[in-house]
């Protein structure tokens, strides 16, 4: 299996456009590396690929890795889209990728995504012909010759603009399986707390990918930026000593676990950070857009 991670920060990306933050104003000035929205993409054979999610920069991530460009006149080797949640900077892609003519793409995710991207102009029409929008079941379901996936629900919330609602279903990680070759994946960038389901799968995977939104609870007011805290925005933030680096420091030994979706405020933006530093000797990693590995 191979994985490349298309974007590694959270929605606005790193630089924001509204935001002079000293990341964002770091990275303007070319200090540390700019991130795109985060997605990932997934490849059994190096041929057919899955995103899992869909940024608003997924036509500059697309540029931005060869596989992933047409090879004809019109097509993609992209065969389809695995969700975790319907966060525009998750989702919104969608809408850059309307020009799909007869084609279409196969769509994964939970019941409660696929009826509010039904009921969103842009994109609802991915929920009809010639599109074919599969909701997840608790089974593991074939993606293509090699490729197996399942999901399953974590804490979180529905997105700003559906009201925030805490229903199942509204966040879940995605494990995808490469069945010949016996590795396992867990994309898991959202969720708000941390349960036996979601330890268990971690436990399992070989190489996940968890939530690195934010550092600490409280980040957006310590930047002196408005906004919630990062549980009000169904987010586990890392450090403290309820955070995910606690939390799930036991893991890190058995499996690769990569912090990703980073906002811009988060100190694990700049690699060279105590903050970063400090992660990386618990024994975690913090991903970069560009990061490939094969599994």
């Amino acid at each position: 299996m191979i994985v490349r991670v298309l974007g590694s920060a959270a929605g606005g990306g790193v630089p924001q456009w509204n935001c002079a933050c000293p990341h964002c104003a770091a990275t303007r000035r070319g200090t540390i590396p700019r991130r795109s929205q985060s997605s990932l993409a997934i490849s059994g054979d190096g041929t057919t690929w899955w995103l899992v999610n869909v940024s608003p920069d997924v036509a500059q991530q697309i540029e931005a890795h060869e596989p992933l460009q047409p090879r004809q006149a019109r097509g993609t080797p992209i065969s389809g889209i695995l969700l975790t949640d319907a966060n525009v900077d998750h989702m919104g892609g969608l809408a850059v990728l309307r020009q799909t003519g007869d084609v279409g793409f196969t769509l994964w995710s939970s019941a409660v995504v696929r009826e509010i991207a039904a009921e969103q102009p842009a994109f609802a029409p991915f929920t009809h012909d010639p599109h074919r929008w599969h909701v997840f079941e608790s089974e593991p379901r074939q993606l293509d010759a090699r490729l197996w996936a399942r999901a399953f629900a974590v804490s979180g919330t529905t997105p700003g603009y559906d009201g925030r609602r805490a229903v199942p279903g509204a966040v879940v990680a995605i494990e995808i399986v490469d069945r010949p070759g016996q590795a396992t994946l867990l994309a898991a960038p959202v969720f708000g707390d941390v349960d036996d389901a979601l330890r268990g799968a971690l436990r399992a995977a070989d190489v996940a990918f968890i939530d690195g939104s934010f550092y600490v609870e409280d980040e957006l007011a310590a930047y002196g930026v408005a906004g919630k805290g990062a549980s009000r925005l169904g987010h586990l933030p890392v450090a403290g000593p309820h955070g995910s680096r606690e939390r799930l420091g036991d893991l890190a030994a058995g499996t690769r676990l990569v912090y990703t979706h980073l906002n811009n405020t988060n100190p694990l933006v700049d690699a060279g950070s105590d903050e970063a530093r400090e992660t990386r000797a618990a024994g975690f990693e913090i991903a970069e857009d560009g990061l490939t590995l094969s599994l």
